[in-house]
């Protein structure tokens, strides 16, 4: 059992009982309430809206090496974890009903003109143990590795380069990825005979094959559109979305009786984000409403956002499905640092499950010319 009590202490949970309908946010994004449909200009671009390929920042731009950490924020909750019990039927009472999570993920890409190429490998530990009276355990274990190729495309008459001072711009972008993702999904009985079994393996391998591992492969496809309004140093953007078109399923390279890995809804996203840049001060704020295309209540579906910054430094915050969010970036050209804390709605309700985190998002070496 204490590779039980390693996993339920240090991951979270995005399972059945859950909502999980993205594959990598950016961790400024996170931080901003997720309002980032709209804002959507940094490495990024294309788990949003590919359409953001189409603005005019440089020729080329080279993004090597971008590893975030997003982390269990268990500062409001010390009191909880203060005695934490060795007994797995105590420790089940400590974690019963509580999402935590942990993950790491890299997004290393480069644009060329207006084609974005961008390379995906992620990790992802999620359980969540519920039902007092006869506890089960959701398991989302989720290994991502892929690659997402798009293309945003200017169309109408009207241009905007990195020196224009007003004008407009409306683009479309379209995408495609291919993913392979290895885990397991699965829920089963926590004092079953098969959870006892895995759970008692003192390696995190060995648990997830116990619990029957899948491998599976899944192609995606994105589209989108956004209208950039520039006058001066203000700047407006409007962009829809819409990700995963018709599902990214995964299909399993190895059946097993009901076990599967997770796969990725479609979603269509609007959003909208305004801002001024004084180059000594600059403010952006944004709004999304997302999911048009499914039911839900629309507290779940708005997010908005906030970044306010001088040269360096920018102050981040935010508001996710009625939950906050804040952090700071830090950005010395070669170098960006990213932390924060943010929540996250997991259940299909307004305010159903919260899950607190911390991010932290480390980018180096970023390059750009222009030809």
């Amino acid at each position: 059992m204490k590779i039980l009590i390693f996993l339920l202490t240090i991951f979270s949970i995005k399972s059945f009982a859950f909502d999980n309908p993205y594959l990598l946010r950016s961790p400024r994004g996170l931080l901003m309430g997720d309002a980032f449909t709209a804002v959507n200009d940094d490495s990024m671009a294309q788990f949003y809206n590919p359409a953001s390929l189409g603005r005019k920042r440089a020729d080329f731009e080279l993004h090597p090496f971008n590893p975030q950490f997003n982390l269990p924020n268990v500062l409001n909750d010390m009191d909880r974890f203060s005695e934490f019990p060795d007994e797995p039927v105590a420790a089940s009472e400590v974690l019963m009903d509580y999402p935590v999570t942990a993950g790491a993920g890299i997004a290393p890409g480069f644009k060329l003109f207006n084609v974005g190429v961008t390379f995906l490998a992620s990790e992802s530990y999620d359980l969540l143990l519920r039902n007092q009276a006869h506890p089960m355990l959701d398991v989302d274990l989720r290994s991502d590795k892929g690659i997402l190729i798009g293309v945003g495309i200017p169309i109408g008459p009207s241009r905007l380069s990195s020196r224009s001072s007003s004008g407009s711009q409306t683009n479309f972008g379209i995408g495609a990825k291919y993913l392979e993702r290895t885990g397991v999904r699965d829920t089963i009985s926590f004092s079953g005979p098969t959870s006892l079994e895995c759970l008692s393996q003192d390696d995190v391998g060995e648990v997830t094959k116990c619990l029957g591992k899948t491998r599976g492969i899944g192609w995606g496809f994105d589209a989108g559109f956004e209208h950039i309004i520039k006058n001066g140093n203000t700047k407006v953007v409007m962009g829809l979305a819409a990700l995963d078109i018709t599902d990214t399923k995964f299909e399993e390279t190895k059946t097993a009786d009901k076990l599967q890995v997770s796969d990725i809804r479609n979603q269509v996203n609007l959003g909208i984000a305004a801002g001024q840049d004084f180059n000594l001060f600059h403010y952006i704020i944004s709004a999304d409403v997302r999911a048009l295309n499914e039911e839900m209540d629309f507290g779940k579906r708005l997010r908005l956002g906030a970044e306010v910054g001088i040269p360096g430094i920018s102050f981040l915050a935010g508001v996710n499905s009625g939950y906050y969010s804040y952090g700071a970036m830090l950005n010395f050209k070669i170098m960006k640092l990213t932390a924060g804390f943010y929540d996250l709605e997991l259940g299909s309700q307004y305010k159903q499950i919260r899950s607190k985190r911390f991010v932290v998002y480390l980018s180096l070496f970023d390059f750009s010319f222009d030809a």
